[in-house]
């Protein structure tokens, strides 16, 4: 594996929260994956996974945007570093953040997506004004 073929393994699966598109999410998964999300939410194996991407998808819920800033690739252990801004509407209330993912593989699927949350609005505490 490399870094192209990584991006594009992350590429479809943020894709696939934005299209809402069941094939497309199942097919970058390792049947042992394990998502972690920032909230402390663990979801493993494949089949949880499905019944939380169709959870998550139902009523009005919907990912606006999933934006790769960029991605970092290291070839001897497989693993990928993705910087994001991400946003979405779920259970009506609208929100956004910045984030990074750490992304394994194996056997050229997603194996393992650990992410981490940035707080969108930044402030300057040490910054003198004029």
């Amino acid at each position: 594996m490399n870094r192209d073929q990584a991006t594009q393994i992350i590429r479809q699966y943020f894709e696939s929260w934005v299209k809402k598109d069941m094939e497309m999410f199942r097919s970058v998964l390792h049947d042992k994956a394990i998502v972690r999300e920032c909230n402390g939410t663990v979801i493993e194996g494949r089949d949880e996974l499905t019944n939380w991407f169709t959870q998550w998808n139902g009523n009005d819920n919907k990912v606006e945007y999933w934006t790769i800033k960029s991605v970092g690739f290291d070839e001897i252990v497989n693993t990928a570093f993705v910087e994001w801004i991400f946003k979405c509407v779920y259970d009506a209330q609208e929100y956004e953040w910045e984030g990074s993912s750490i992304v394994y593989f194996r056997n050229s699927l997603l194996y393992e997506l650990n992410e981490y949350e940035m707080k969108r609005e930044k402030f300057y505490p040490y910054r003198k004004t004029i």
